[in-house]
């Protein structure tokens, strides 16, 4: 529940801006106030989905492999060289800018022969992103060597044996299919399945909606990262409704209403957030608050904005992972101002993300004691929740699962 603290203290206490109100949303609107007493509510995902070992893998292999995931942005890597190493859902990769081509590429991050790894991998803080440059795609480990522009095995130092054919082609690193989204964010399919469509298929309104906030002058100012004991789905369900924002966020329930908050599900794909101020001051400022199933949150406004990476590291820990950005401008004291302003809300920021790591912990306390049992979930006020969970089901389908 970020997405208001992300850049201005004024933002609080300003009337928020009618932006995301669409036609779309004024449908969703009226349907608040016109629904039925008789409607068949939903009931939570079952709570063994948030606690065990078997559930992670197989969702490390139906949801984090089959799908478009979000893994950083093209402006930290500008030069030739230039490699951002995470870790997915317990899959090491790699984003390289190719000093042959320029162009950006993605690998798993594992050497064919020993396993070793390509680039770096951010051993001592799993999950957290690394950033570097390195002229060679060269194994860490025995130095084997692979070309840059599409991950072929090139040399085997001092492995007294050369490779023929076949024999060498199941050498080759394993490529990953990346796209750009806005011209900034880098998505990675880790799998080969093709009947998912192109994230900018997927994204291609909410494309519309960002052209209002040009991403281009944005500067990165700072990075932090949060442990929590948690399933990851109970992160993001919590990410996913304003109705615990009176129980929860005192300071952020003084600032807007909490009653009206509204999540709209567009294209079975993301949802969009929206609250109104308590103030009714005039004064107003364009934002855009968007969680991308299925980790990923960006809240934008137009002087800043922060992406929110949502990192399962196991069945019951995950990596919340921030970065803010400010907008840049040629003035260099009010580009001070910016700065100062900006490192301000990314501290509320963190003390709203502290908040929710209190209760979300304590949520999955609850879910691994066994007493619990699904109840339901309100149609107004958890539907971001519903759309979350039915994605899941609709993802785990396929295994024998129990999903309700």
């Amino acid at each position: 529940m970020n997405r208001l603290f992300i850049f201005s203290a004024k933002n609080l206490f300003k009337k928020c801006s009618p932006l995301l109100i669409t036609t779309t949303q004024k449908t969703f609107i009226r349907k608040l106030t016109t629904t039925s007493p008789n409607k068949i509510l939903s009931r939570p995902l079952p709570p063994y989905l948030y606690n065990d070992n078997s559930v992670y893998q197989l969702e490390r292999e139906y949801i984090f492999r089959n799908n478009w995931i979000y893994a950083g942005r093209c402006d930290r890597l500008q030069k030739l060289g230039d490699y951002l190493s995470i870790t997915i859902a317990g899959y090491p990769i790699f984003i390289y800018r190719s000093p042959l081509t320029n162009e950006l590429i993605a690998f798993h991050n594992v050497c064919s022969h020993r396993a070793g790894p390509i680039v770096p991998i951010n051993s001592n803080n799993y999950g957290v992103a690394l950033y570097g440059n390195q002229p060679l795609l060269k194994c860490q480990y025995h130095a084997w060597l692979y070309d840059s522009r599409d991950g072929k095995l090139k040399a085997t130092p001092h492995f007294d044996y050369k490779f023929q054919g076949d024999e060498k082609k199941c050498l080759n690193l394993k490529k990953i299919n990346i796209e750009i989204f806005a011209e900034q964010f880098i998505f990675v399919k880790l799998s080969d399945i093709k009947e998912k469509a192109s994230i900018n298929t997927l994204l291609y309104d909410l494309l519309n909606d960002m052209m209002s906030f040009p991403l281009n002058e944005y500067l990165h100012f700072n990075s932090q990262y949060h442990l929590i004991n948690c399933n990851w789905k109970t992160y993001v369900e919590n990410y996913q409704e304003g109705y615990h924002i009176h129980g929860v966020h005192p300071e952020l329930n003084k600032a807007v209403q909490a009653k009206q908050y509204l999540v709209t599900n567009k294209n079975n794909t993301y949802s969009i957030h929206y609250a109104p101020s308590r103030n009714t001051e005039n004064d107003q400022e364009k934002f855009l608050w968007v969680y991308i199933y299925p980790n990923l949150a960006i809240n934008l406004y137009e002087k800043g904005y922060s992406i929110e990476h949502i990192l399962p590291i196991g069945k019951d820990r995950t990596m919340i992972s921030y970065d803010f950005f400010v907008r840049s401008t040629s003035d260099e004291s009010q580009m001070k101002d910016r700065i100062v302003e900006a490192k301000q809300a990314m501290i509320r920021t963190l003390e709203i993300t502290n908040e929710d790591k209190m209760i979300c912990e304590q949520v999955q306390i609850n879910l691994d004691a066994g007493i619990y049992r699904p109840g339901y979930l309100s149609p107004t006020k958890e539907n971001g929740v519903e759309f979350f969970q039915n994605r899941i089901r609709d993802e785990l389908k396929d295994t024998k699962l129990q999903l309700q």
